[in-house]
């Protein structure tokens, strides 16, 4: 695949990812949280505060595309391997580690105060997000020690 077919593929995933999440966060989790309260009047005082909190754990979701979508920009310029594209995965790591102890807590929450078996769901979250944060900083030291390399490459040109 060329470089600029990777880069729309890329962008286009970025998309529908982020498609993906507007659906999640706005209408599926919402409507679970609702249906929750409704199946079980002693959780009921919940939904409105589980609905904001869900809603807060986009942030960081959005943030961490927005990143990659800059990394993509990059590659199109043919710049892959450069200090920013490593910055900008390490961006992408500390987004995925705060959403995760963001979900930690949150799940720790909910079952200390209703119980029920979202602490299952909660772990699975915590799992890929920590191996998203993992990979980031993995990828972001192999795309820094690249760009030194490049450096010292140019300068010996």
């Amino acid at each position: 695949m060329k470089r600029l077919g990777l880069v729309r593929t890329l962008k286009g995933t970025i998309l529908f990812l982020a498609a993906m999440a507007v659906l999640c966060y706005v209408k599926i989790f919402p409507d679970a949280i609702v249906e929750m309260g409704r199946q079980s009047a002693d959780v009921s005082w919940l939904v409105t505060p589980g609905v904001i909190a869900v809603s807060v754990s986009a942030i960081p979701i959005a943030i961490a595309l927005g990143l990659f979508w800059m990394i993509c920009t990059e590659v199109g310029r043919d710049n892959s391997f450069c200090y920013k594209n490593a910055k900008l995965l390490s961006g992408i790591g500390f987004c995925a580690l705060i959403d995760t102890g963001y979900c930690a807590v949150g799940t720790v929450t909910l079952e200390l105060l209703a119980g029920g078996p979202v602490w299952l769901l909660g772990i699975g979250v915590c799992v890929v997000g920590l191996a998203i944060a993992l990979a980031a900083f993995l990828l972001s030291h192999l795309v820094l020690k690249a760009a030194d390399l490049k450096a010292e490459n140019d300068l010996t040109i």
